[in-house]
């Protein structure tokens, strides 16, 4: 893995779609689906505008797209996620093609709540998981467990 230059970009929201980050990243080329376990994909910033972010969570797993980024795609990305603000990049270790690899991910700043996305976001990130192959009830669970904490938490 590492013979290669560039970083490897972990994505399970948004930038599973591959015409969003075709036109967002467009030196950076897919290197394969994996499951990062140990998490669970939630949604926070309010509802109606909430996005994707992943937490921990023993038992957990959530389906992720890795990509080899440049960069040049890197600075993009930072700009589109909010980094430092909204995100913070941490480096995460996930089982792909037999081996563990280490790979950056975007994951949301504490004291945001939990809330839904809206639809146009939703419909990204629906697009990316079919993108990808990836079995769409995931993401719909991640949907309504965030309305319904966000439900319990007011």
């Amino acid at each position: 893995m590492d013979k290669e230059k560039g970083t490897i970009y972990l994505a399970y929201g948004s930038n599973l779609n591959l015409k969003q980050m075709a036109y967002r990243c467009p030196t950076a080329r897919v290197l394969g689906q994996a499951k990062l376990t140990g998490y669970r994909l939630l949604f926070r910033g309010g509802s109606g505008s909430a996005v994707a972010t992943i937490e921990r969570q023993k038992g957990g797993s959530v389906p992720v797209l890795l990509w080899r980024i440049t960069p040049y795609d890197e600075e993009a990305l930072d700009r589109y996620e909010g980094y430092p603000h909204l995100y913070r990049k941490e480096t995460v270790k996930v089982r792909f093609k037999g081996q563990w690899v280490s790979a950056m991910a975007y994951i949301m700043n504490d004291g945001r709540p939990l809330g839904t996305p809206g639809r146009c976001y939703y419909e990204v990130i629906r697009q990316g998981y079919m993108d990808a192959g990836f079995d769409i009830s995931v993401l719909n669970k991640a949907v309504r467990d965030s309305a319904a904490q966000e439900t319990a938490e007011t």
